[in-house]
């Protein structure tokens, strides 16, 4: 669960969180193969932050600006859908459909925690 200061900060400094919680998977959210090759704890960070833009996105209207190209930030639902890829990949699984809503959730039942 993302808590309300979470979603706070983020609304407040999305780009800089995202830079600090996101660049060290540089290679991972290029590439489906390296996300599924990451160790459970850093997908688990991973899928905390792009449900943690979805709710920015959603609640306030905080996305992905094509004019902002000086500290622009990745677009929600292009993550959200390179997560699932990478977690569909971890998981050796191609039938799962995004369900929508929270992303948390959705790779539980991904990973088969329904």
């Amino acid at each position: 669960m993302i808590s309300e200061k979470e979603v706070a900060l983020a609304r407040e400094h999305p780009r800089g969180t995202e830079r600090r919680r996101l660049l060290q998977y540089r290679e991972a959210l290029n590439d489906a193969v390296v996300y599924a090759a990451l160790a459970v704890s850093d997908r688990d960070a991973i899928v905390r932050w792009v449900e943690t833009r979805r709710r920015i996105k959603e609640e306030y209207g905080i996305d992905h600006d094509p004019a902002n190209l000086a500290d622009p930030l990745l677009p929600a639902e292009r993550l959200r859908a390179h997560v699932l890829a990478g977690e569909r990949a971890a998981a050796r699984r191609t039938d799962f459909v995004d369900p929508g809503g929270d992303l948390i959730a959705a790779v539980a039942v991904l990973r088969g925690g329904h």
